[in-house]
């Protein structure tokens, strides 16, 4: 996702910090530089955020269903919709026609083509013919004459907007764009009479528009004058600031958790990041992805082969997960390898091999985090087959990778 919109000066908020030192007035007048600036600072986090999902949602990087519910989640204008907007008029205008009775139904049933020729489109359908006159310019002279006719007409105009009445309000300017244009060929619509808007239907994405609002006006804190009361309007204003920041994370996050993009995780979640490194959000954490594998003997009894393998297989099952938990941050799973069973005086000592898989954070380099996960992966065989007389031979340890971490929780993160 690439940055759109004016940029934010990325306010930190000062988290409900008391203001001491100076005269009430002074502190109060502190106060209200604080919620002015958290105020300002939410309006435009909103705008950029806003904004940022409109363009991915045009890029195809994101799905509508997915876009919608960011913007209700963290309470921002929903998606502009496409709205018909419909307005009755009394059409006039001069044309050349042999006969009375052909102006009448030329006027029944077209318009002059430069209604039809608009730009941004208008459709024009004539109701009924008011009147048609012979214009007195044109009296007595041979061949066609020039017909004034009024004619009573429905106009539709489309305008994308988030609300019906940003919607009327772009058809009107679009409309007296259109009469300034029409004046200059002698065609003249009155009598405006504006309907309900039809719809509204489903915007394509790229009818859109990404532009970032500009804010405007500023806050009036005036009414706010007792230390007390300016504290608690700082404290809201930075909460709802805060809130906000931490409601785009958290949503951000759930969409790569829940798999909404689909794909290549990595690619995914770096455009993620990306996201809300430009809006001034902290990057997604990172981890090195680790691959560990111990090869360990395990005494199962006598019996069968099969008996001993499924006996193995009971035993290793408190080390297995394919569920990571804050408890255990890692996937397990291993298998038997009968073929190198053996067996002595107390019964088979069967081989297993036991793969995990981790994310682990907070390691400068892949030697860390190599000593790391084989340090966990001997705790946990350890406290798991606590008793048992097991001979671990080998714990074999690779780094596949270094990216954002695979297990993000929304919640944390």
């Amino acid at each position: 996702m690439r940055r759109v919109g004016h940029g934010l000066g990325y306010y930190r908020p000062p988290g409900g910090a008391a203001v001491t030192g100076g005269s009430p007035a002074d502190q109060v007048r502190a106060l209200h530089a604080e919620t002015t600036a958290a105020i300002e600072q939410r309006a435009a986090l909103a705008v950029e955020a806003r904004c940022a999902l409109i363009v991915a949602l045009r890029s195809r990087l994101i799905c509508r269903p997915g876009c919608e519910d960011a913007l209700a989640t963290w309470g921002l204008d929903p998606l502009p919709q496409r709205w018909t907007i419909s307005v009755g008029a009394q059409l006039v205008y001069t044309r050349s026609h042999t006969n009375y009775d052909e102006a009448r139904e030329q006027a029944r049933w077209g318009v002059p083509d430069e209604l039809r020729l608009l730009q941004p489109a208008m459709a024009v359908y004539p109701q009924h013919v008011i009147d048609v006159a012979p214009a007195p310019d044109g009296e007595g002279e041979p061949g066609p004459r020039r017909y004034c006719i009024t004619v009573q007409v429905t106009l539709q105009t489309w305008a994308t907007a988030v609300r019906e009445a940003d919607a009327h309000d772009a058809a009107r300017t679009t409309m007296d764009a259109h009469l300034r244009a029409l004046a200059p060929a002698g065609i003249t619509l009155t009598r405006l009479t504006w309907q309900t808007a039809d719809g509204p239907d489903e915007a394509p994405p790229d009818d859109i528009d990404t532009d970032a609002r500009p804010l405007v006006g500023a806050v009036n804190l005036t009414d706010v004058d007792g230390l007390t009361a300016a504290t608690a309007a700082r404290d809201t204003a930075v909460k709802a600031f805060t809130d906000l920041r931490r409601s785009i994370r958290a949503r951000a996050i759930r969409a790569l958790v829940d798999d909404e993009f689909g794909g290549i995780y990595q690619r995914a979640a770096q455009r993620v990041n990306q996201f809300l490194v430009d809006l001034g959000l902290d990057p997604l954490p990172h981890a090195h992805h680790v691959t560990v594998i111990a090869d360990l003997t395990l005494p199962v009894g006598d019996g069968t082969a099969r008996d001993a393998c499924d006996e193995a297989r009971d035993r290793m099952r408190a080390v297995t997960t394919s569920s990571p938990d804050k408890a255990r941050p890692w996937t397990a799973y291993g298998w038997t390898i009968p073929e190198n069973a053996t067996v002595d005086q107390d019964g088979w000592r069967m081989p297993w091999q036991h793969e995990y898989e981790m994310w682990l954070r907070g390691h400068a380099t892949p030697a860390d985090a190599t000593t790391a996960a084989e340090t966990i992966v001997r705790g946990d065989l350890t406290r798991a087959l606590a008793g048992i007389d097991h001979n671990l031979v080998r714990v074999s340890v690779s780094v596949e990778s270094h990216g954002i971490d695979f297990h993000l929780d929304p919640d944390s993160d």
